[in-house]
């Protein structure tokens, strides 16, 4: 028969690892709806496509961004229910076997170095998702790429530290299906190269047939 504290720590484990999952998956998430809104911004490379179908792609844009920020809020949140790094954390510091060899304060660091593009997530999340905030007028702390990206990957590195450390486990947080995006793209702007040829050669052959514009 198992004693109280050998059930006591088989049910940490359980917890850790439950919670560790679902701290994965929303990273996993979270990097997804990021890089979809990178390649959705209307860059030189891709304008002309973005413009021509910007009903679809303006309110998708929007829709991946807010979703980022739900996302990174529920990351780092500091509610004893959400899946979280600090909740990780937290466990870790009161039973060190989950993940050994494992500085808390070192990586709360690393979190906290990132402290200005969270805020400026948090404070998109408050003021433009959650709810909109009609006393602020523009947020004077914008979501960046570079910023959010180096986050994230640092985010992913913290991760697959803990989950080594706990269970030999390394994670991508590349989602499988990241190059669809630069396909959808691409294929569009080959249709509506496709689509431009087609029209000037039926004007050249309204021209030919002496049909003129």
């Amino acid at each position: 028969m198992a004693t109280e504290r050998e059930k006591e720590v088989r049910n940490e484990k359980e917890e850790f690892e439950y919670v560790l999952e679902i701290l994965r998956q929303q990273l996993l998430n979270a990097s997804c709806h990021f890089d979809i809104w990178e390649q959705l911004w209307p860059t030189e490379k891709v304008v002309d496509v973005i413009s021509r179908y910007k009903g679809f792609f303006q309110p998708s844009r929007a829709a991946h961004l807010e979703s980022l920020a739900i996302k990174v809020s529920d990351i780092v949140s500091n509610k004893a229910d959400a899946p979280s790094f600090y909740r990780i954390l937290k466990m870790v510091g009161i039973n060190s076997e989950l993940a050994p060899d494992i500085d808390v304060r070192e990586v709360k660091n690393r979190i906290q170095k990132h402290k200005k593009t969270l805020e400026a997530i948090k404070n998109f999340r408050n003021t433009r998702v959650a709810h909109w905030d009609t006393s602020v007028e523009k947020l004077e702390k914008p979501v960046l790429f570079g910023d959010t990206k180096r986050m994230l990957k640092e985010f992913g590195d913290i991760f697959n530290k803990i989950s080594a450390l706990h269970s030999k486990n390394i994670w991508s947080f590349r989602y499988s299906q990241q190059s669809d995006v630069v396909s959808l793209i691409d294929g569009l702007k080959r249709l509506k190269s496709e689509d431009k040829k087609r029209i000037e050669e039926l004007k050249r052959k309204m021209e030919d047939d002496g049909h003129p514009e």
